[in-house]
Formats: C-alpha cells, structure tokens, sequence
C-alpha cells in the first residue's frame, strides 16, 4: 500500500506542477482583478501541497503485511447501477423537465439502494425534489428544463 500511495501521490504532484506552470503562463492577476489562471493556481497548489502530504506520511509509515485487495469488499454492481442512473438522468431532464426526471431518480434510487417501503420512497423522493426545485428555482433563481408538460 506505501508504494501505491507514493506512485499515486507523485503522480497527481506531477499534474499539480503541469497546471500551476500552466496557470502563470495564462496569467494570475490579482485578488481583486483575477486573471484566468487564478482560480487553476490555487486549485493546483493546493492538490501539489495534499499531494505532497501524502507521499510524506506514506514514506514515513512501515508497510503492513495485511494487504486487502484494491477493489475487493465493494459492491460494484450498486456503484455501476448509480452511473447509469445519473446517465439515464442527465439524457431524460431536457425531455421530461427537472421536476419528473428527478422525482423519477430519486424514486429509483431510494428503492433499489435503500430497499424501503414504498410509502417512504414516493414521500422522500417528493420532499427531496421539492427541496432542491425550492432551493435552486426560486432561492437561486436557476432556470431548469420544462419538459413535455411545462414544468
């Protein structure tokens, strides 16, 4: 596991190098007059100093003998079944509106995942679409995809 975390961390240190390079070329400007590269500079900064803590603390611990595998005790077909869910989601929104696509993925994944009453699925999807359609809508004022019925 040591040598995973020094290959990894070393080679997001890397990119971090590449970006911050590439943000002072575009120009950082000021605090208060921010350049293009300003928001990628602080960006990558912080990713080379994370990364850079994480080859120092991984250097500095014993390898342990008591490997787990990589991947191994994951439920991969739940992970795979939430990809596909927010796929279906992003090409169904401009056709059926935010309101029904997602009270339609909330539903699926509070049912498949969570495996509760149906009862408790349709209230909790209900509450969490008028929730964010609430919060993004008219706090926010985001404007989302009407659909086939207008909302």
């Amino acid at each position: 596991m040591k040598r995973y975390d020094q290959a990894s961390s070393g080679f997001w240190f890397l990119i971090s190098v590449a970006v911050f390079v590439e943000s002072v070329r575009l120009g950082i400007g000021t605090l208060h007059n921010p350049g293009r590269g300003f928001l990628t500079f602080g960006a990558s900064g912080l990713l080379g100093l994370l990364a850079l803590s994480l080859f120092v603390r991984a250097s500095m611990r014993k390898e342990t003998a008591d490997r787990t595998p990589l991947f191994g005790g994951r439920r991969w077909e739940r992970i795979f079944f939430v990809l596909i869910a927010a796929g279906l989601y992003a090409w169904s929104m401009p056709m059926l509106g935010y309101l029904i696509s997602t009270f339609a993925l909330m539903t699926l994944l509070f049912w498949v995942l969570e495996r509760k009453k149906i009862g408790w699925v349709f209230l909790s999807s209900l509450l969490s679409t008028a929730a964010t359609y609430l919060f993004f809508s008219k706090w926010l004022n985001c404007q989302f995809p009407e659909g086939l019925f207008g909302f």
